[in-house]
Formats: structure tokens, C-alpha cells, sequence
């Protein structure tokens, strides 16, 4: 168990630190271009916005750059990004 937790640990410290700082730059980034969608919270590795349909193209660039950017990583280290919609956050999944 010990083993385990010091190898995933810094994984999930570093994954923490990725959502934090992409939610901070989300929710200024809506607030800049004074966009009516609106952050909402953080589940996990997860942004739950409440999106305004006609804005949905610009807040998904939006947040698939914030997510991407959030920390520079070293080498060749893929930032994976999904985006989903719908009417509540399960109906999203």
C-alpha cells in the first residue's frame, strides 16, 4: 500500500493542481469576454458549466485549451480533453 501511494500520489497532487488552475483561467476567460455561461463546479477531473447553447463553440475551445494548458508537462505528455453536453451532468456522461 505504501508503494502505491507514493507512486500514485504525485500523479493525483499534479492532476489536482492541472484542474485547479484551468478552472481559475475558465472562469476568467468567461468572465473577459463577458460570455453568459457560467462555471458551475468541480467533480473530480471534471468542469460542470451551465452553457448557453448559442455560446456552446466558443466555451468548448474555451475549455479544452484551459484544460490542455494548465501546467506544461515534460516531453511528448498527451493532455487528453473530452467535452460532452446535455440537460443535466448525468445525461452528459
Amino acid at each position: 500500500g505504501a508503494a502505491r501511494n507514493a507512486i500514485k500520489s504525485p500523479i493525483q497532487g499534479t492532476a489536482a493542481d492541472m484542474i485547479k488552475i484551468a478552472m481559475g483561467r475558465v472562469h476568467a476567460e468567461l468572465r473577459r469576454r463577458r460570455l453568459q455561461s457560467q462555471l458551475l463546479l468541480q467533480v473530480h477531473d471534471e468542469l460542470v458549466l451551465d452553457l448557453q447553447p448559442r455560446e456552446e463553440g466558443e466555451v468548448t475551445e474555451l475549455v479544452e485549451e484551459g484544460m490542455r494548458t494548465a501546467l506544461p508537462l515534460p516531453g511528448d505528455v498527451p493532455i487528453v480533453v473530452e467535452v460532452a453536453t446535455g440537460d443535466s451532468w448525468l445525461a452528459a456522461h
